[in-house]
């Protein structure tokens, strides 16, 4: 089998796989909205676990990696938390479709920071992207059913914020260390989001930690390890396509991938407009990605 066919059905598989994230965090949502700390603390914990196995010379850990990886852990549970409490309250497709406009964070330290040159596409890719927002804004006359409400608004754009910031930090680390602490980052990071999220659910409801604990298991155990083995298969296609083919290819197939789901798995309805705010916007991550 070439090498681009083994690559592209993999981006299927780790897209795909991905997908079981959401999908859990919105079913635990539904059954028990009250639970997001130690959901959230669960899923940060298995999803390490990825990192902690795939080391292939083991982990070394330094100094100079811990402020970076604690700043991107309290930026990894805060974005975490709020997209648990944005999936219960709003649309699945539009949440995924906001939360992958955090790589324009990146982007703009990038341009701005390391003097990255700005492109033709990365331009359009902006565009879009604003143009994909204006279209996707919720319905005057019937904001739930399109999945738009102020809380979800507020809950979305602060995890893109987060999920943004853990992008630029992890670029830092990137060009800091040469991207020879890849492993070792996303443990700490990862790991002090635990730590963080289960003191925080602790000191929310002691009494009913155990309970929930129980309970959130087996979809926080699903979807931390869904989160692990999407990020190990993209490690894995990175190796074999550069990554201005693979990472527009995951960022295409994601959006659509979410827009199936939410119609076959949650009966979501929304409005011609939106559908074409989410082709732009799925056009503007490929263009950013290139």
């Amino acid at each position: 089998m070439p090498a681009s066919v083994s690559a592209l059905l993999l981006i299927l598989l780790g897209t795909g796989v991905h997908q079981l994230e959401g999908v859990m965090t919105r079913k635990y949502n539904e059954k028990n909205a009250q639970g997001g700390f130690l959901f959230t603390a669960m899923v940060s914990l298995f999803a390490m676990l990825f990192f902690v196995f795939s080391a292939r010379d083991g982990l070394q850990f330094s100094l100079q990696l811990l402020p970076y990886g604690l700043a991107a852990g309290l930026c990894y549970c805060t974005a975490s938390l709020l997209t648990f409490v944005a999936l219960g309250c709003g649309s699945f497709v539009l949440s995924n479709l906001f939360l992958s406009y955090a790589l324009l964070f990146s982007v703009g330290y990038g341009v701005f920071f390391l003097k990255e040159p700005v492109s033709l596409t990365t331009g359009a890719g902006i565009a879009l992207s604003l143009l994909s927002i204006f279209l996707v804004r919720g319905e005057k006359q019937n904001d739930k059913a399109a999945g738009f409400s102020i809380k979800w608004l507020v809950c979305i754009l602060l995890s893109c914020i987060g999920s943004g910031m853990l992008g630029v930090l992890q670029k830092m680390q990137q060009v800091r260390f040469c991207a020879a602490a890849d492993n070792e980052f996303m443990v700490i990071t990862l790991g002090f989001s635990a730590l963080c999220l289960f003191a925080a659910g602790l000191a929310k409801n002691a009494r009913m930690s155990g309970r929930t604990l129980l309970g959130s298991a087996p979809y926080a155990i699903l979807a931390g390890l869904s989160n692990g083995a999407a990020n190990l298969l993209n490690l894995i296609v990175n190796t074999m396509l550069p990554l201005s083919v693979a990472a527009p290819s995951r960022s295409g197939i994601k959006i659509l991938f979410s827009l199936a789901l939410a119609r076959l798995l949650f009966h979501e309805k929304l409005s011609a407009r939106q559908l074409a705010g989410i082709l732009a916007g799925t056009a503007s991550l490929i263009l950013l990605n290139l």
